[in-house]
């Protein structure tokens, strides 16, 4: 988008270069209805929601009103670079040599080529979009920031269609998804979004691997920190042995890259009742999570995070609780 309006805004320097280089060319003002017109065409060609749109239109005397204005607008500019290149050529003392359908012709070229790069169509169905999105952000955003909002509502949409596909798409094909969304919505929204599908019970089963990968996800261990992502998605795995098995997995992983995630992670004893409810696999690898916890625990820690856990089973321990930062600041 941003190369095409680099491009659009080339193109239209052309219609303007067309009367500063008649200007300078020395031609008489006789050219100047002749530019004017190539900006009204351009204007009606690129621009077509600043003039009626059915005949019905053209026949109110408004439209008159707006011929009249676009026409006194179009006129001010072709006379301003007109008389930019008259100024220019006096100063140079020098008339350049080229033919007076030069200047026309370039500024004429600048009507196929800016159509080509922007088409007002699109334009205009992509501003509509945006402003019921922005409407529709600002009527779901109360007692919410409007960025943060605006945020949740974009991974909203970006994750729909994650959580629609089947139960056995693979573990990188949903890493790919996330990654791809993580690009234009930022890890709290997506954590949001994710759990409150699991919450609600709307979650499908690729939402919640989804889920257990972006809490798990090394990359976003730093952004996350602090909103207990791995213990809560470690609560709606339903002892299903494919969810543990892969919680369990990439849990290790993440707390041997970062210890300091064991705040947001489920305590050892959480995690050794769980493994009585799942299969062999399963239950191997909660269990050697839990050993893992276990050892990688701060010191003084472990009885405060229990403290935190049984008044907050909802969402976890939280690093910026007082009583977590007490045992931590006592290791």
């Amino acid at each position: 988008m941003y190369n095409r309006l680099r491009l659009m805004m080339g193109a239209t320097a052309l219609l303007y270069l067309g009367p500063l280089m008649a200007g300078l060319g020395g031609f008489g003002w006789r050219v100047v209805p002749v530019f004017i017109a190539i900006f009204l065409l351009w204007t009606l060609i690129l621009r077509p929601s600043s003039w009626p749109q059915t005949r019905a239109d053209w026949q109110r005397p408004e439209a008159v009103v707006t011929l009249v204005a676009q026409s006194l607008v179009q006129a001010l500019l072709v006379i301003v670079c007109f008389g930019i290149g008259r100024g220019l050529g006096g100063v140079l003392g020098a008339l350049p040599p080229f033919p007076v359908l030069l200047p026309v012709a370039i500024s004429f070229l600048a009507i196929p080529l800016c159509r080509l790069i922007w088409d007002p169509k699109k334009a205009e169905a992509m501003d509509r979009f945006l402003d019921t999105a922005i409407d529709g952000i600002t009527a779901a955003s109360a007692g919410v920031s409007p960025v943060r909002s605006d945020q949740r509502a974009l991974a909203a949409q970006l994750l729909a269609p994650l959580q629609a596909l089947p139960d056995d798409t693979s573990e990188d094909e949903l890493q790919r998804h996330l990654l791809a969304i993580a690009s234009h919505a930022d890890p709290e929204a997506i954590e949001h979004v994710l759990r409150n599908a699991a919450m609600s019970g709307t979650a499908t089963t690729s939402g919640l691997r989804a889920w257990v990968l972006h809490a798990t996800d090394l990359r976003s261990t730093d952004t996350l920190a602090g909103e207990a992502a791995p213990a809560a998605v470690f609560q709606y795995l339903s002892g299903r042995d494919d969810l543990t098995l892969l919680f369990a997995r990439r849990s290790a992983a993440q707390l041997q890259d970062d210890p300091s995630v064991w705040w947001d992670s489920p305590d050892p004893d959480t995690l050794r009742n769980a493994a009585g409810q799942v299969g062999a696999a399963a239950s191997a690898a909660l269990i050697a999570l839990a050993d893992l916890t276990t050892a990688l625990a701060p010191p003084d820690a472990v009885f405060e995070r229990d403290a935190v856990y049984t008044s907050e089973s909802e969402t976890g321990p939280s690093r910026s609780d007082p009583r977590i930062r007490a045992g931590q600041d006592g290791g």
